[in-house]
């Protein structure tokens, strides 16, 4: 037999039931993918952001680079 068993014959393994996957996304109420308006972001907070991150437009978070500048 070799070491940790490797290289030994397999012994019988029973099979395994599979579980079938289940997309219950539908009735997930938990996340909300809108804009909500109790969770933005000033333009003071998000210029800060937007500069730290070297002015990419990534982190601009809805607002134009005038305003980001503006704000700076």
């Amino acid at each position: 037999m070799g070491r940790f068993g490797f290289g030994s014959k397999k012994k019988h393994e029973e099979p395994v039931e599979e579980t079938p996957i289940v997309d219950d996304s539908s009735s997930d109420d938990d996340w909300d993918d809108d804009d909500s308006e109790d969770e933005s972001l000033s333009v003071y907070d998000a210029a800060f952001i937007w500069m730290s991150n070297g002015k990419d437009e990534d982190y601009t978070f809805g607002y134009t680079e005038e305003e980001l500048e503006a704000a700076l």
